[in-house]
């Protein structure tokens, strides 16, 4: 028997729907599944992408432009998107990541580097995800929420802030999920790997070399590996499953490298990053 993904008459928000990266494919697949979208992300461009994009298929779509890190704004957003919508059944948290002029050694670390990780990657999702709780809540409705982590959650050298905020999600994503049970609200996390983005820079070709090395899959991750497991998390197929944690990474989290012999993780092979990391005295 095929296990059919059916989320047919949900809308489900996404933060970060757009950009054409991991949120995109999101709100692609889950409206391929059915579901209408409301997009919120930093760029009107972006949103204005997703809206097509899910309209195109055949689905409902809104978008909200806001901050994250304005918690006010984003939930002023998410109640003018839920407005636009009708109503939420779910929520997805894509925002997040760590780009390299926010890596740095521990010794050196910036507070400053420190809390905007912290609240481009933790501290939003427990306000959007808290508020959309509430909402369901007070309506007597069940939902499912999805928040976007990383296997970094376990270890992040060179970007410490970045793993501690997503292993806070996971441990967020837990208590959520033991709170708000009762309520019909399951909470579960997808981890990915090394995903091949347009934020990522680097084409398949590039590290083919170093995926077969690194990931024992033998390639990257795409936002549609992603946007599969957000798609199954946040459907009835998955209905008996909550404060979990899904890895999408190929394998990789099984055949960690490590740090190499100048102190820096052996994935990191971009030249221009381990000049600058080589040349600071620490190796």
């Amino acid at each position: 028997m095929a296990i059919s993904i059916d989320l047919t008459g949900r809308t489900i928000a996404v933060v970060g729907g757009g950009g054409g990266g991991i949120g995109t494919s999101i709100c692609e697949r889950l409206a391929i599944a059915g579901a209408d979208i409301a997009a919120l992300s930093a760029e009107a461009a972006h949103v204005d992408d997703t809206v097509e994009r899910v309209e195109a298929l055949g689905r409902a779509a809104t978008g909200q432009v806001v901050d994250v890190r304005d918690a006010d704004g984003l939930t002023a957003a998410l109640d003018a998107a839920a407005a636009d919508a009708g109503r939420f059944d779910g929520l997805v948290n894509v925002v997040g990541g760590v780009q390299v002029p926010y890596w740095d050694r521990l010794l050196d670390y910036p507070i400053e580097t420190f809390d905007h990780l912290i609240a481009t990657n933790l501290r939003y999702a427990l306000v959007g995800c808290a508020h959309v709780a509430r909402g369901l809540v007070d309506a007597g409705r069940p939902g499912s929420m999805v928040n976007i982590s990383s296997i970094a959650s376990r270890s992040a050298p060179l970007m410490a802030g970045y793993g501690a905020a997503k292993a806070g999600l996971d441990a967020l994503t837990r208590t959520m999920s033991a709170e708000w049970g009762r309520f019909g609200i399951r909470v579960n996390n997808v981890a990915p790997g090394s995903i091949n983005t347009p934020r990522s820079g680097r084409s398949d070709s590039d590290l083919v070399d170093d995926a077969a090395k690194q990931i024992p899959l033998g390639r990257r991750g795409t936002p549609q590996d992603v946007a599969d497991a957000t798609a199954f998390l946040l459907s009835d197929v998955a209905g008996y499953i909550t404060g979990h944690t899904l890895v999408v990474d190929g394998g990789a989290s099984y055949r960690s490298a490590g740090l190499d012999d100048s102190d820096l993780p052996a994935q990191v092979t971009n030249p221009a990053i381990r000049a600058r990391f080589e040349s600071d005295g620490a190796t």
